[in-house]
């Protein structure tokens, strides 16, 4: 082959390879803009929402989704004009349910951290979490130090275990499937400590009164609702939503009726996380 004809060749094979790129990223784009549009072929919009950690998401006595979340997810389906099919999951299996369209949307409890951005976009924050350390009040766990001589455990995937993997990088922690599982370990002394989210104290002392306490403070997240990276239809509607939501004062009584406190004052950023597609 002569040489001008090789270099020929090889611009053609280049061209076409950029080419193709370029169409697989612009149908990736166009795919995850339909969410809203296939959700309404579809006649309803699946909703992925934890059904064990109360009151954000959780199964009521008769068997359906309640919560916080599942309150403002219904009021989001009233906005776009759909009813709302809630699909309980746990953490882990939040952000693979929405990547393989096993769900729409998350309404899920999901804390706003830059390594979970990758994966998803982000709405604005609409609730606060604070992650802690628990455990019996005969325990002595001051600090992050005390916490190599206990046998600690935390829910999978959750904001509390990336807390204490930093805390304890290579310790041995032990993970639970959700935050019902995660609080029996403690009752049934499988664990002498949890890394836990605000309401945890609450139910342990609803089960066991008098005898487990906050030791200390993890972090404070925000949740933010979950959607496909680069869904800029599906992202600007939520983010409308819960602006209208705030300025009415709904979201402030819904957070008052589940979570019994104020609204938060929300951040207008979180490092590493984008609440709009650019």
């Amino acid at each position: 082959m002569k040489p001008e004809s090789f270099a020929l060749t090889r611009r053609t094979a280049i061209a076409a390879t950029i080419g193709l790129v370029a169409a697989t990223i612009f149908n990736l784009g166009a795919a995850q803009a339909q969410t809203l549009e296939t959700a309404k072929a579809r006649g309803k919009l699946l909703v992925g929402i934890q059904g064990s950690n109360p009151p954000f998401g959780f199964m009521d006595s008769a068997g359906k989704n309640d919560g916080y979340d599942a309150d403002i997810a219904k009021l989001f389906g009233e906005k776009i004009g759909l009813p709302v099919e809630f699909v309980s999951m746990v953490s882990q299996d939040r952000i693979p349910a929405l990547q393989t369209g096993k769900v729409d949307i998350l309404f899920a409890t999901m804390a706003m951290t830059a390594e979970r951005a990758k994966s998803i976009q982000y709405s604005k924050p609409y609730a606060a979490n604070e992650a802690t350390v628990v455990a019996a009040k005969t325990v002595g766990i001051k600090g992050p130090e005390d916490l190599k001589s206990v046998a600690l455990g935390v829910q999978k995937a959750s904001s509390q275990e990336g807390e204490l993997k930093k805390l304890l990088p290579g310790g041995n922690i032990l993970r639970f499937d959700d935050d019902s599982t995660t609080i029996q370990a403690l009752l049934s002394g499988q664990v002498e400590a949890i890394g836990a989210n605000q309401f945890y104290i609450n139910r342990l002392e609803g089960l066991k009164p008098g005898v487990y306490e906050n030791k200390f403070r993890l972090a404070v997240t925000y949740n933010g609702v979950g959607m496909k990276i680069g869904d800029k239809e599906l992202n600007t509607t939520v983010n409308t939503f819960l602006d209208e939501l705030k300025s009415s004062g709904r979201l402030a009584e819904l957070y008052q009726k589940w979570m019994k406190l104020p609204l938060p004052q929300f951040p207008d950023s979180v490092e590493g996380v984008a609440f709009t597609v650019q």
